[in-house]
């Protein structure tokens, strides 16, 4: 019985924190590791996760036996760390930094409520939308909060699935180069769009490639290039490749000539090919 009430306790436990109800989380949590313990003591025998715990950190058995428990615990730490920090960061702060310079804010879609906190605190004068326009209600809900905390939106409707038309990444590049601080820039998840708008305003501070590269970071932005979403990005491997076959810089000015140029044409029009097929 204490152990049908302390296992669902513990998960409710973790779920709560992702509303940003850390007391109860941990009242949860705790209670319920309280509750099975406490089963296990009525019954005379020993917590599970204990006895786990003791054969990880004393395995026995021979060398290669021990090493392989080992190893496959690291594993199990570093994927799970991994994926319980890429939900914290998404659904619990939204994927919300300050990147690049002072009053340079990134994220992905939050709630209306919570935006309109950050417009208030931070002072924030522009919010740039990367999802573009919709009828759905969380962007007339978006739209309501940014007109009353008196910011402007830009509103730029950019697939992050699809390789971008370079006459569109031309038109993010304007914003790019115009917007001033304070702002916010979100799309949905705030990692490959976003992370597409900060590469290229990290270029425009000055930053070099592998500096501004850092905004498509894995551990810290939940970017990963394999993903399908990561396409929006891939013109900037294709800029740095053509860059170093022609000896240019890997900067702003130039990513906008490659932009303009027929190589950019082409291989807009072969990924679409392949696409097709």
């Amino acid at each position: 019985m204490l152990h049908a009430i302390g296992i669902p306790a513990t998960i409710v436990g973790v779920v709560l924190l992702f509303f940003h109800l850390w007391f109860l989380a941990a009242v949860c949590f705790v209670g319920g590791y309280l509750l099975q313990t406490v089963g296990h003591y009525l019954e005379g025998s020993r917590v599970g996760e204990v006895l786990l715990l003791k054969k990880i950190v004393f395995p026995t058995g021979g060398f290669i036996r021990r090493f392989l428990i080992i190893c496959l615990l690291l594993a199990v730490l570093v994927i799970g760390g991994l994926l319980i920090q890429s939900l914290v960061s998404r659904c619990v702060y939204f994927n919300f930094y300050q990147a690049v310079g002072a009053g340079m804010y990134r994220s992905g879609r939050m709630p209306p409520e919570r935006l309109g906190t950050l417009i208030g605190r931070l002072g924030i004068k522009t919010v740039v939308n990367l999802r573009g326009v919709s009828d759905e209600p969380w962007y007339k809900a978006e739209r309501e909060v940014v007109e009353r905390n008196r910011a402007r939106l830009i509103d730029l409707g950019i697939s992050a699935s699809r390789y971008p038309d370079p006459a569109r990444l031309r038109g993010l590049l304007d914003v790019v180069e115009r917007i001033e601080p304070p702002f916010l820039v979100h799309c949905n998840g705030g990692a490959d769009r976003t992370g597409l708008f900060f590469v290229l305003l990290a270029l425009r501070e000055g930053q070099s490639w592998p500096e501004a590269m850092r905004q498509l970071s894995l551990l810290r932005f939940n970017y990963y290039d394999r993903m399908k979403s990561a396409r929006i990005t891939y013109p900037l491997y294709d800029f740095a490749a053509y860059a170093d076959e022609h000896n240019w810089p890997r900067d702003l000015p130039h990513f906008r000539q490659w932009l303009r140029s027929d190589h950019a044409r082409q291989t807009y029009q072969a990924w679409l090919e392949r696409r097709s097929t």
